[in-house]
């Protein structure tokens, strides 16, 4: 009976573009059916969209930049409503079976999002805010709602892994050449001197950053889980994604690959902690030489910390210190949060920390997920992001079979780590979606490892 629908939805469309066609212009009887394949195929391949789904910080960008008319349609919830008719038709087919082991994550993060949800009534942002939790509410849960369905097995895992390594040197493919181009053509000046950093055009430079520090993040992942014969061209790789990050000027997710891998191997491979160390200073190594090597106009954010954001404050422009900009920002989350009974027990609202600035409902927030989850949702909502987090790490423990991980989840843990480092410097809790998505992936993706040593455990019982 599904079969005989599709078909008869898909002659219906054909006949709709030809008719369409015949009325406007030939090449619309091409290029709607050619959507009406890309969209069945998003459909019907869950994970890629989620991948998608994931890297709208740097899709929309070069949509808009080569395609105004994407500005007028908003990408990131279009490829949602997509991923979602994909879910639907899982659910339809009979697979949405939800272990016990993820409903407590699941349950806490549902909460989390009617804690922020409440807090609209009080909120002194009602735009900013209603808006952050609507995006909040769908795309954010969404990202973690669907690893946990679509994850069934060790293979479903390492596809998605698959995704992310070919989307991610896209990417870093886009960054070198444009590097070596105007290093050719000696165009430095004239391109950082306009655009102050590389990125993929109409991309923010640091969500760009952020991707090239998970491909980073798999490459050691994999230096470590793999014998040494096969890791050349990871070790390329990897030096690879390290240049691509220095290019894009952002120092938060640098920092966050060498604190993140060295906190994943003092959870989670103390086994191969001394070779994670030395991998490590490796890469730190390499690191620093580049900064030291490669041309300071490249190079000079790294090392000039004294010049940041041009910000509106109460006495006019000025252009502040960026690390001192993020420590006044965590200040200023404490103090309110500290004002009132209220705003210590239930927060400021969402969106209200933008309220302690002149224009009072804009987007802004503290640039750090503890101290924004603090001042606009209080100790409430801190309680419950700080159990979704315990319950979530404490589901992901079960997976570490003979004191290791798998390769394919060891990535996904340590990619997890790293993000959330990196949502301690930057963004607020829609730009961190990423990580929300991680932390579910890693939760489904070492379940399934569990179960596959369980079932090698209870054969070889048999066997014996």
């Amino acid at each position: 009976m599904y079969n005989y629908i599709s078909l008869s939805f898909l002659i219906l469309s054909e006949l709709v573009c030809i008719i369409v066609g015949i009325k406007t212009h030939p090449f619309v009887i091409f290029f709607i059916p050619l959507g009406f394949v890309i969209l069945w195929m998003l459909i019907n391949h869950v994970g890629f969209t989620l991948m998608l789904l994931s890297f709208t910080a740097v899709i929309k960008g070069v949509l808009i930049q080569y395609f105004p008319i994407f500005s007028i349609l908003d990408t990131t919830i279009v490829i949602t409503l997509i991923l979602w008719l994909g879910l639907i038709k899982l659910l339809f087919e009979g697979n949405w079976r939800f272990v016990n082991e993820h409903k407590q994550p699941l349950f806490l993060f549902i909460l989390l999002i009617f804690v922020t949800a409440f807090s609209l009534f009080y909120t002194p942002s009602p735009i900013y805010g209603t808006s952050k939790v609507i995006r909040f509410a769908f795309i954010g849960f969404s990202m973690f709602l669907t690893p946990l369905i679509i994850i069934k097995s060790t293979s479903d895992s390492e596809k998605i892994l698959k995704y992310f390594k070919y989307s991610i040197f896209i990417i870093l493919i886009g960054i070198i050449s444009q590097f070596i181009y105007f290093a050719i053509s000696g165009k430095f000046a004239f391109l950082l001197g306009y655009y102050n950093r590389f990125s993929i055009p109409g991309a923010n430079p640091i969500q760009v950053s952020r991707y090239l520090a998970i491909g980073a993040t798999i490459m050691i992942v994999f230096l470590i889980k793999r014998s040494i014969h096969n890791n050349k061209s990871v070790m390329f790789m990897l030096l690879m994604l390290l240049l691509g990050i220095i290019a894009t000027g952002s120092r938060g997710p640098l920092v966050s690959i060498f604190l993140g891998v060295l906190i994943y191997a003092f959870i989670f491979e103390k086994q191969q902690k001394n070779r994670i160390y030395i991998y490590s200073l490796f890469a730190i190594f390499i690191s620093i030489s580049m900064l030291f090597i490669l041309p300071e106009i490249i190079t000079k954010r790294f090392f000039d910390i004294t010049k940041g954001a041009v910000l509106m404050t109460p006495e006019g422009v000025k252009q502040v210190n960026t690390v001192a900009t993020r420590l006044g920002y965590w200040q200023m989350s404490i103090v309110s949060w500290s004002s009132s009974f209220w705003n210590i027990i239930m927060g400021k609202g969402a969106g209200g920390f933008s309220s302690l600035f002149i224009w009072r409902d804009w987007r802004w927030y503290p640039h750090n997920v503890f101290f924004e989850i603090l001042v606009e949702y209080g100790l409430t909502g801190f309680i419950v992001f700080s159990g979704f987090l315990i319950a979530s790490f404490n589901k992901i423990r079960i997976g570490i079979i003979n004191g290791k991980l798998s390769e394919h989840s060891a990535v996904w843990v340590a990619v997890t780590i790293v993000m959330f480092i990196s949502a301690q410097f930057s963004g607020d809790i829609n730009d961190n979606r990423v990580l929300w998505m991680c932390i579910s992936i890693s939760i489904a993706s070492t379940h399934v490892d569990y179960v596959k040593h369980l079932k090698t455990v209870q054969k070889n019982i048999v066997l014996n």
